[in-house]
């Protein structure tokens, strides 16, 4: 009888535990609730990013504005016909790729001369980077290049509309292209292949090609190319034929950028001075016409410009991007804050939803680091919201966000 009533009990037990675990589980999630309302704050929304990458099309740049004037000095004297390069310097998260991102975008809305195209990372030799470079520069932009180059060469306008409609030939025109081409170029494979784009049964084969990747034989003769691009050497004279057709379509200036160049300091040390070659190369290949800005860690500068004088020496200019200082934070929250207004809004102050102090604690938190500090700042402003606090004082911060505030008193 007892053993019978232990078992009722302990089943009448287990019972409480599941139900209770299965009542309160239900509510941990709510996936329906999606959208947060930040009007309690002015805003139309988190203006801080959720994840620590810039966007693409950056159209928010706060601060930097010295660093900005030195490399707009930089572009200016590459622009009158001297190639001169620079090297973007800070720590992980002060900004390298945001800078190199917004500098892409505010080129291509102001000089319309100007091919700028941004690479995240040098790869680990000149075929990976000229690879990386024609993936970036873009199908839509290439295809759109040998029709333009077509055009220059037989004097037709609208030429792409005339051979869609029949009134000119396509092997014509191209006989004619290749001609002028072959006379600018000396890369026959390349000029092949470029003007192959034109022809639909056979354009996406050729923007491989171009590409660097591999071709088997097969495809290489339907293309009409005896080898592929798949060394330094070619990827070098591959980049110098596009340059070239760029430069006599009125193109001023071809601006490369390069982001975490210290990823070249995980090769293997013959495969990095290769690299480092390669690029100086292609520095001494283009005097006129062409700037290089590359953002590197400051550790990894340093052993370059002390190891590689050969390469350090043909960059013009060394830009740092420091940790930001109390003041320079303050300000940089605050234009982030001002960008998500809503038009009737009315805050105390433009930093609004924080505090002075918690200005004060953000930046002690982060060190000046850019990348630290939007994390915290996006995360205090949803905890904020989510718990109905009116204003985020630095007593408020380490309440919301204890883990990364008592990481730092620690």
């Amino acid at each position: 009888m007892e053993k019978y009533l232990y078992m009722i009990t302990s089943l009448d037990v287990y019972r409480s535990i599941w139900e209770y675990e299965n009542m309160s589980s239900e509510k941990l999630l709510d996936f329906k609730k999606i959208s947060k309302n930040y009007k309690a704050y002015g805003l139309k929304k988190n203006p801080f990013p959720y994840v620590g990458v810039p966007e693409d099309a950056i159209q928010l740049y706060a601060d930097r504005k010295k660093e900005l004037k030195m490399i707009e000095e930089v572009i200016k004297s590459s622009l009158q016909n001297v190639s001169c390069h620079a090297a973007l310097i800070g720590s992980y998260g002060n900004g390298k790729t945001h800078t190199l991102k917004y500098l892409k975008r505010q080129i291509e809305n102001q000089l319309e001369d100007v091919v700028v195209v941004y690479i995240s990372n040098p790869g680990d030799r000149v075929l990976s980077l000229y690879s990386n470079f024609m993936y970036e520069f873009g199908f839509q932009r290439l295809e759109e290049l040998v029709w333009k180059f077509l055009e220059f060469a037989t004097g037709e306008k609208s030429l792409r509309k005339k051979v869609n409609e029949g009134e000119v030939l396509l092997p014509e025109i191209l006989e004619i292209g290749k001609r002028r081409l072959l006379n600018e170029i000396k890369y026959t494979d390349f000029a092949t292949a470029f003007l192959k784009l034109t022809m639909e049964e056979c354009k996406f084969l050729a923007w491989k090609y171009l590409c660097g990747e591999p071709i088997i034989s097969d495809y290489r003769r339907e293309l009409d190319v005896v080898s592929a691009i798949d060394n330094d050497e070619k990827a070098l004279r591959a980049f110098m034929s596009l340059k070239r057709i760029l430069t006599l379509l009125g193109n001023k200036l071809l601006c490369l950028l390069i982001d975490e160049f210290e990823s070249i300091e995980y090769l293997h040390p013959i495969l990095k001075q290769k690299i480092l070659n390669g690029i100086r190369h292609l520095i001494d290949l283009n005097p006129q016409g062409f700037c290089l800005i590359i953002g590197c860690a400051p550790e990894v500068w340093v052993d370059i410009v002390k190891e590689y004088h050969a390469f350090s020496d043909r960059i013009f200019r060394q830009i740092t991007l420091k940790a930001l200082s109390e003041k320079d934070t303050r300000d940089f929250i605050a234009t982030y804050l001002k960008n998500s207004r809503l038009d009737d809004a009315d805050p105390p102050n433009e930093i609004f939803p924080f505090t002075e102090d918690a200005i004060t604690e953000i930046h002690r938190a982060a060190e000046g680091n850019i990348r630290r500090m939007l994390m915290i700042c996006n995360q205090a402003i949803d905890a904020g919201i989510e718990h109905n606090i009116p204003e985020i004082s630095s007593e408020k911060l380490r309440e919301l966000l204890p883990d990364l505030f008592e990481t730092v008193e620690s």
